[in-house]
């Protein structure tokens, strides 16, 4: 039961620091931004191995692509109230894949949406005066060590279902489309 709840705290975690997120962009701090990015990826690593480790249900595992499209909703707004994106790309972001994602649950449209976000902020980071491009890149690649089998075993797959089921106009049917007892879901 512990590491169910230690799971369901981390995936509400990445909640509030996208909004810590976009507080540091508008006050520009770049380099607390890319500490909090980094958490906030790192968080959806192990909340989902918790909540596998766990053997049973999690009260946020069903949400946690929801959880993850609204950290990247929170960057791209961060970026756009700060004027460091274009706000066509915030609204793009927000609006159209957001809303598609809320109607699909097609993870593939969050996916795009997050990597929309994720690769503005980190272009912003390597242009920023701050040198801190370290810190989420090394995060990154110590995550993809940590779990590329995954990634390439069930992301990636599911990404790319994803984006079939999107262009041939069918529901997605894919593994967070149905309900596990180990938050299978948590990709």
């Amino acid at each position: 039961m512990f590491l169910a709840v230690l799971a369901d705290l981390l995936t509400g975690s990445r909640f509030l620091l996208g909004i810590a997120m976009i507080g540091a962009l508008m006050s520009d701090r770049v380099h607390l931004f890319s500490i909090l990015l980094s958490v906030a990826w790192a968080s959806d690593v192990f909340d989902g191995r918790l909540a596998r480790s766990s053997g049973r249900k999690t009260m946020f595992g069903e949400a946690d692509m929801l959880i993850d499209t609204w950290v990247g909703v929170c960057v791209l707004i961060g970026l756009a109230l700060s004027d460091r994106a274009p706000l066509w790309l915030a609204i793009v972001g927000i609006v159209v894949l957001g809303t598609l994602y809320l109607f699909t649950k097609n993870p593939a449209i969050s996916q795009v949406l997050q990597g929309s976000a994720y690769g503005a902020a980190l272009w912003l980071i390597y242009t920023s005066a701050d040198a801190t491009l370290w810190i989420p890149l090394g995060t990154l690649v110590l995550l993809m060590l940590m779990e590329y089998k995954k990634f390439f075993g069930k992301v990636l797959p599911m990404f790319f279902q994803g984006v079939a089921a999107f262009v041939k106009g069918e529901p997605y049917e894919g593994p967070s489309t149905r309900s596990s007892s180990n938050d299978e879901s948590r990709a």
